[in-house]
């Protein structure tokens, strides 16, 4: 099944449709695909056709805020080769999805403010060209979409998801990814709203939960984060639910003159 084709033009008239096979890829999966080329107007030296995994992400600067491209994966799929007026190639790749890529859809449903694409780019005699961000979509994985659910199923409701640039001690990027909720009501005059951040790797993900605490008698209110790791083998034999629900607890609870 064919999810996306990509098509540019580049330097010559050369043009680039990449095809997409992969309808939804997970963080630690493949893309896979074939980059068609087809040769432009004259003779022309390819130095190298490359891919690039980019996402949008926000940037706080001072008082503002606006939005940037960057990139956090990149894959050569040919070296250099000579291109023919009207001479055609197809080259298929395999493109590793990193651990801790942002995902931008959940049960099928994409998250508005999160965007991934691939961007392909062609080096013709040294020239660097390069295509459009055209999107991709990248689902959780299975303790991703676990914990998601413990979430909701503790009385929390979606808010919204952005990826924000910043380091984060064990992120493997410049960015990290932010799925906010609200609280169960029954802890909402604590807690405004509780953060979900997961640095994730092949055997276990770190998880980031930050509390955004309302104020009370001596107590300024304000942010509270807490952070532990959660080993796969273990993923099954927990109540997620109740066990977000302690954190989030702990997270609202308030804090006065003696702690």
């Amino acid at each position: 099944m064919v999810f996306k084709k990509l098509k540019a033009r580049f330097g010559g008239g050369t043009t680039v449709d990449t095809v997409v096979h992969t309808p939804v890829a997970q963080p630690g999966g493949v893309l896979d695909g074939v980059v068609e080329v087809v040769g432009g107007e004259f003779l022309q030296r390819i130095n190298f056709l490359a891919l690039r995994l980019e996402t949008v992400v926000e940037v706080e600067s001072g008082d503002n805020e606006y939005r940037s491209t960057t990139s956090f994966a990149e894959q050569r799929v040919t070296g250099a080769f000579e291109l023919h007026p009207g001479e055609r190639r197809s080259v298929p790749f395999r493109f590793g999805v990193p651990w801790q890529s942002p995902f931008t859809t959940v049960h099928g449903r994409d998250l508005p403010g999160v965007r991934v694409g691939l961007r392909t780019e062609l080096d013709i005699a040294g020239s660097l060209d390069k295509g459009d961000l055209d999107p991709v979509r990248i689902e959780p994985t299975r303790p991703q979409q676990t914990i998601l659910a413990g979430f909701e199923r503790a009385g929390c409701r979606f808010l919204r998801s952005d990826v924000e640039k910043g380091r984060v001690p064990g992120a493997e990027f410049g960015f990290y990814q932010e799925i906010e909720f609200a609280p169960p009501p029954d802890l909402a005059r604590g807690l405004k709203e509780v953060e979900v951040s997961f640095l994730a790797g092949p055997h276990a993900m770190d998880l980031l939960l930050e509390g955004d605490r309302r104020g009370g008698f001596l107590d300024a209110g304000g942010d509270r984060i807490v952070r532990f790791t959660i080993p796969y083998d273990v993923l099954d034999a927990h109540d997620w639910a109740a066990e977000m629900r302690g954190h989030m607890a702990e997270l609202a609870r308030r804090r006065g003159l003696f702690g």
